[in-house]
């Protein structure tokens, strides 16, 4: 392993840690409510996490038609998640109730901002340091990391959780901090180019291509990836419908989150450099493991919320690694590029439509949502086999 892959590894473990610390599913909730912040807020703090870094990514495309040091936008990007973090940091440690709501939500919006476009450019640097079959293996390798620098803080917070209080949640965002800051350190000698396409005499505008016209695979792609965002959308009905409070689950949670990370990572990434149209479908069968679990519980145990949690994250891992891996091989250069853009501003929308629609639906329905949820995993698993190929 070269010295650049090596940088990579360290800084996409780097990135992901301070992602699990920070995480709109489990720290960013049990922050607002121990600050006393209105109940509502809580249940935008996903949407705006997911959709925030998705939806500005289609503008951010068009953009880079022309910039080809895709490092600089990177490296600006880090840097604006890293002053998030510490906006939200202020917020817990000098405010409380809705000003301080108000402000990490705002903060969140900054940090979705600023991962939009890490999320878009990373993918050219990845493309550039490792070639295809060893991709997988890489975001394996850096997922496991993480899981494993995260679990390391996480099971001293379940040992001790019930003394921590606020400082517990307070360590958490300023060490997602720290752990930007190292991803930043680490990728920062490296530098990335993409070739752009030359214009020619014939481009008229007859003949350009609008930015969201594409090939079948990309609209297939799209669709498929736009119904496994639900095992993201399950996570928060984990923590929801268990009586314990947010301060009790969180390190539970925490700990299953990195250990599903840490010990399924590398797993799903060889199988991704094989296929990631199968890694998908049993990524999709787990998750609906986990789904069965939590509708099945009766009686209320952190223990055992806390192993469903973990295996729906092992779920979630891979269809994360999964749609990674083929959104990097179906496509090259520009192309792969705006294929990403296009398929995660659009994931940004879907996201935004699924979560008006369980919220309109609730108060009418007298059965979870999982249900629901559950049933449209079981169609995304089906629709990948509409998916070609990524390999050939």
């Amino acid at each position: 392993m070269n010295k650049q892959k090596k940088r990579l590894i360290g800084s996409l473990s780097a990135s992901k840690l301070a992602d699990l610390l920070i995480s709109a599913k489990t720290t960013l909730p049990a922050l607002l409510i121990t600050l006393g912040a209105p109940a509502w807020m809580v249940g935008w703090l996903v949407p705006i996490r997911e959709s925030g870094a998705l939806l500005p990514q289609a503008a951010i495309g068009v953009l880079l038609r022309k910039i080809a040091a895709r490092h600089g936008v990177w490296r600006a990007g880090m840097a604006v998640q890293i002053i998030a973090c510490a906006g939200m940091l202020c917020a817990a440690l000098l405010m409380e109730g809705a000003h301080a709501g108000w402000v990490i939500l705002g903060a969140l919006v900054l940090l979705s901002l600023g991962r939009s476009a890490c999320s878009l450019t990373v993918k050219d640097i990845e493309a550039d340091i490792a070639a295809k079959g060893e991709r997988g293996k890489l975001l394996g390798r850096a997922s496991t990391l993480s899981g494993i620098l995260t679990l390391l803080i996480a099971v001293p917070l379940v040992m001790f959780q019930s003394t921590l209080g606020m400082t517990l949640i307070t360590a958490l965002v300023t060490l997602a901090a720290a752990g930007f800051c190292c991803a930043l350190l680490f990728l920062l000698p490296v530098k990335t180019y993409v070739r752009m396409q030359q214009k020619t005499s014939t481009d008229t505008p007859s003949n350009k291509v609008a930015f969201w016209q594409f090939d079948a695979v990309v609209y297939r792609f799209v669709l498929v990836r736009g119904l496994f965002v639900h095992s993201a959308l399950v996570a928060p009905y984990f923590m929801l419908e268990n009586e314990a409070g947010p301060q009790q689950l969180l390190p539970f949670y925490l700990a299953a989150q990195a250990g599903a990370t840490m010990l399924s990572s590398i797993v799903w990434g060889r199988l991704s450099d094989r296929s990631a149209r199968l890694t998908l479908q049993i990524a999709g069968a787990i998750a609906l493991l986990a789904c069965a679990g939590l509708l099945s519980l009766t009686a209320p145990s952190v223990w055992l919320s806390g192993v469903l949690f973990f295996i729906l994250s092992v779920a979630h891992t891979g269809v994360r690694t999964g749609r990674k891996t083929y959104s990097l091989d179906v496509k090259k250069g520009q192309g792969r590029t705006e294929l990403v853009a296009f398929s995660n501003t659009a994931i940004g929308l879907i996201l935004l439509g699924f979560g008006a629609f369980y919220a309109l639906i609730k108060p009418f329905i007298g059965f979870s949502v999982v249900y629901i949820m559950a049933a449209v995993l079981v169609l995304a698993m089906l629709l990948t086999f509409c998916l070609p190929r990524e390999k050939a």
